[in-house]
């Protein structure tokens, strides 16, 4: 790759001055696993359904204590303002 430009230091000069610079472009290879339909590791219908639930029950129970937490925040927030108004 050659590539040219001119200084603004030397705008004086007529002298256009060509630069080179090497690039070395890398691509890094992903060892990519595709399972193939033939993989003793296929879970059958009745698995995937009872993950999904067990994982569905996880997400409700997470929103649960989300909310709670959300609730408890939001009343350490209004006790907070509280003692700040009676500090000052």
């Amino acid at each position: 790759m050659k590539v040219t430009w001119s200084d603004d230091l030397d705008s004086s000069s007529s002298d256009d001055k060509d630069h080179v610079a090497n690039i070395c472009f890398m691509a890094i290879d992903i060892d990519n696993k595709v399972l193939s339909s033939d993989d003793k590791s296929k879970l059958s219908y009745d698995e995937l359904h009872d993950a999904f639930e067990s994982l569905y029950d996880e997400f409700k129970n997470l929103g649960h204590k989300y909310s709670s937490l959300k609730n408890s925040h939001a009343c350490l927030l209004v006790e907070k303002y509280t003692l700040e108004k009676h500090c000052y």
